[in-house]
């Protein structure tokens, strides 16, 4: 086997394209990667050749699908090294995977039991615990993390007691990169006596994982992170526990026979998979490990592992850059703040560059409240990422910390917020679209967007009270209104992040001063399609925007 990025990056169509003129460098593969052709090309022959459903049919092309379905789960199988393919069971997804396994387990906790999780987790490996305690009356209790990033081991062992029935732990955090030491977890937990579960959604892409050796009960993860295609995921169980478990759901393929009177359900891994499966999916799993397989994997670790500490090393020369998490063993994740930038006006200036990479939370808010953040930035390296892309990202970063281009908006008080235009008495929404629509560049539209978002006003800290806060934005917002003598709503709104400043004055210079019936008589999807906004903003810049106009219908209506 041999390795050259050059070679992979030839694989891959879509990372020839453009985005806003710029060359694409994709780093946002912790959310999802990008597929090679020959997953493509898997899916669409199954669908030109052999397309028909699985099992059931008693014909040629059932035959076909069938025996490509099957093999595709032999395939996983030998993959992650478990001891029999009816182990392997198909779900949607790795959130798919927990919630069956939190919910088939539900028999054998009583109240008191504890599910030990840890403050890496991601939502999926939360959401369906708490949902397992409350049905339960069991409870979750927590292993904290170092300052390092790293899981406090010693709390992890102290946490373990007679009482603890289940742990659930990630394989790799997707937030910020650490790798667990999940073997040594794994022994202390199941002499504690504890059923394990690991959330390997981080881990198959970039590491060999054999599930006999980690010697875990359950193991699941997504085919959509490791270059096959969405909406199909693993989930491995030991085959006695499986057994054991009552199916999930109840429909056609897990079933042996139905009367009215009595269901006998089918052997595994048929019991948990009920209904039409994804059968393209699985097909370009198979291709994706196949292609996985192809590649020497250690030297794809060691170039993964190389690009994050190039990214590091070269982004240590941007002001402000603050790493977030220095964990003992890192999986290729840089996560990240700037001192000076909300990490969505981050995302979104990265964006013009044509770096993709993630902000936010990642479904990890337990984990930012522990660090006392709303979020970072995430970059996420894959097999066909290059030394040219990471000096790219950090040049990016360098060019957006040495603009002048954001100063800092005045602070007033509440009273002038409601009384000043501070846009000019001449800047209403036909002066707005005079001004952007002749635009053609998005890149020359987002900065007169920007231009007016440091003209507004900031909203005083004690008027960013939680009443204010308008939900629905990823980052924090703030909405507080006035209504005058004469039937007019003056609005006054703020924003952690530049951006979304910019689109709230886009939006108080359309509807401040109006009335309720000529707020709503304000055609406000005529006036953001002609601004092309939602064409341009990522979705949750976009729900964000939604959620205030959603909050002043809401004012206007009382």
């Amino acid at each position: 086997m041999s390795f050259s990025v050059a070679e992979i990056r030839q694989q891959f169509p879509l990372l020839d394209q453009q985005i806003h003129d710029q060359p694409l460098v994709y780093l946002d593969n912790a959310a999802t990667t990008q597929k090679p052709a020959a997953v493509v090309q898997a899916i669409q022959n199954y669908y030109q050749t052999c397309n028909a459903n699985v099992h059931r049919g008693a014909h040629h092309l059932s035959e076909r699908a069938t025996g490509a379905f099957e093999a595709a789960r032999k395939t996983v199988q030998q993959f992650i090294n478990a001891a029999s393919e009816k182990e392997i069971i198909w779900t949607r997804g790795t959130t798919e995977s927990l919630n069956l396994i939190a919910q088939c387990l539900t028999d054998q906790l009583q109240k008191g039991d504890e599910i030990l999780l840890t403050e890496l987790e991601h939502h999926a490996n939360i959401v369906p615990w708490q949902m397992l305690a409350q049905r339960t009356g069991a409870i979750i209790r927590v292993v904290p993390i170092l300052a390092s990033g790293d899981l406090d081991q010693q709390a992890f062992g102290n946490l373990l007691g007679e009482k603890t029935k289940i742990v659930s732990v990630t394989h790799v955090s997707n937030a910020l990169g650490t790798v667990n030491p999940l073997a040594a977890m794994v022994r202390q937990a199941k002499a504690a006596g504890a059923t394990v579960i690991v959330d390997g959604a981080q881990a198959v892409a970039h590491m060999n994982v054999d599930v006999q050796r980690l010697g875990c009960d359950f193991y699941v993860f997504s085919s959509h992170k490791m270059y096959g295609p969405t909406g199909v995921g693993v989930l491995y169980g030991r085959q006695a526990l499986l057994e054991a478990m009552p199916p999930w759901q109840g429909g056609g393929e897990m079933i042996r026979s139905v009367s009215f009177e009595h269901t006998e359900y089918n052997d595994l891994p048929f019991k948990f998979e009920a209904g039409t499966p994804n059968i393209a999916g699985a097909i370009g799993l198979m291709a994706a490990i196949n292609w996985l397989n192809g590649l020497d994997r250690r030297a794809v670790a060691s170039h993964e592992q190389a690009l994050l500490q190039h990214a590091i090393k070269c982004c240590t020369q941007v002001k402000g850059f603050t790493r977030i998490g220095t964990p003992t063993a890192n999986a290729a994740i840089l996560s990240f703040q700037l001192t000076s930038h909300h990490q969505q006006d981050v995302g979104l200036i990265l964006d013009q560059h044509g770096i993709a990479v993630r902000t936010g939370h990642h479904c990890a808010m337990p984990l930012m409240n522990t660090l006392g953040l709303p979020g970072t930035v995430r970059a996420s390296f894959a097999a066909y990422n290059t030394t040219e892309d990471a000096e790219r990202f950090a040049n990016a970063l360098l060019q957006l910390t040495e603009s002048s281009f954001f100063p800092v908006a005045e602070t007033v008080s509440s009273d002038k917020a409601f009384t000043d235009n501070p846009f000019g008495k001449d800047i209403n929404a036909d002066a707005i679209l005079a001004r952007l629509e002749p635009l053609t560049s998005w890149n020359d539209r987002y900065r007169e967007i920007m231009l007016l978002g440091k003209q507004l006003p900031h909203m005083t800290s004690d008027a960013k009270s939680s009443e204010h806060l308008v939900k629905g934005c990823e980052s924090s917002a703030w909405l507080d209104f006035q209504r005058d003598d004469t039937g007019r709503f003056w609005f006054s709104a703020d924003a952690d992040a530049r951006v979304i400043r910019g689109l709230i004055a886009l939006l108080l210079a359309a509807l401040n001063g109006k009335t309720a019936a000529d707020i709503q008589a304000f055609d406000i999807e005529n006036y953001l399609q002609r601004l092309q906004l939602m064409k341009h903003l990522s979705p949750s810049r976009g729900n964000g925007l939604l959620a205030i106009i959603k909050r002043i219908q809401e004012i206007i209506s009382v």
